[in-house]
C-alpha cells in the first residue's frame, strides 16, 4: 500500500515538474514572438518606400472615393515612363504598386515628371488608362506630390518651440506694470490721515 502511494506521488511530482517546464518554454516563445513584433513595428520606411506608399495610398483613396472609373480595376499591365530626376533619385528601384489583373482588358501608362519649384520641389504623375485592343484612351488623371507632402510629419515638431517663444513674450510685459499698482495705495493713505485732524476740533465744542 505504501509503495503504491509513493509511486503515485512520484508520478504526480514528475507531471507537475514537466508542466512547469513546458509552461516556461511557452512563455519564452511568446515573449520572443512579441519582441519580434515590436522590432518589426519599429522598422521605419526608407524615402523610396515612403514615396511609393504615398502614391499607392493616393490612388487607393481615389478608387474608394469613386474618382476612378470601373475600368481601373481591370488593369493588366502598367507602363512606367520615368522622366523625373527627383523621382529617379528617391525611388531608385522602388516602384508604385498598382493593382493588376492577369486577364485585364486595359493597361495603365504612368509618366513621372519633375515639378520645378525651388522652395518645394516635387513630382507630377500623369496616369493614362488605355484599352488594350483598341488602344483608345479611357481615362487620364494628373497627380502632384511635393517634398512637403513626403515630410509632412516633421514641420509640426519644428513649429512647437517657435509657438512657445511667441507665447512667452506677451507674458513678460505685465511684470513692469505691477509696481505702479502698489504705489497707488500709499497715495490714498495721506488722504485718510488729513481727514482725521479735521475731525478733532469738532469734538471740544460739544463738550
Amino acid at each position: 500500500m505504501i509503495t503504491k502511494l509513493l509511486g503515485t506521488f512520484i508520478i504526480l511530482a514528475a507531471f507537475t515538474i514537466g508542466y512547469i517546464v513546458l509552461k516556461d518554454d511557452l512563455g519564452l516563445s511568446t515573449t520572443k514572438k512579441s519582441n519580434g513584433k515590436q522590432t518589426e513595428a519599429c522598422i521605419q520606411l526608407t524615402p523610396a518606400q515612403q514615396l511609393s506608399k504615398m502614391i499607392n495610398d493616393d490612388f487607393q483613396n481615389l478608387a474608394v472615393n469613386g474618382e476612378l472609373p470601373a475600368e481601373w480595376s481591370n488593369i493588366a499591365t502598367v507602363e512606367l515612363r520615368m522622366n523625373s530626376v527627383l523621382a529617379k533619385t528617391i525611388l531608385g528601384k522602388e516602384r508604385p504598386n498598382i493593382q493588376r489583373v492577369k486577364e485585364g482588358a486595359n493597361y495603365l501608362e504612368l509618366e513621372i515628371m519633375d515639378l520645378p519649384d525651388d522652395e518645394n520641389p516635387g513630382i507630377i504623375i500623369q496616369a493614362s488608362l488605355f484599352d488594350i485592343k483598341s488602344k483608345n484612351k479611357i481615362f487620364e488623371i494628373g497627380r502632384t506630390y511635393t517634398m512637403n507632402d513626403l515630410n509632412r510629419v516633421t514641420p509640426p515638431q519644428t513649429e512647437e518651440p517657435a509657438k512657445a517663444d511667441a507665447s512667452a513674450k506677451p507674458t513678460a510685459p505685465p511684470a513692469p506694470n505691477a509696481p505702479p499698482e502698489s504705489s497707488a495705495t500709499p497715495q490714498q493713505q495721506p488722504a485718510v490721515q488729513q481727514s482725521t485732524p479735521g475731525a478733532q476740533p469738532a469734538n471740544p465744542p460739544k463738550q
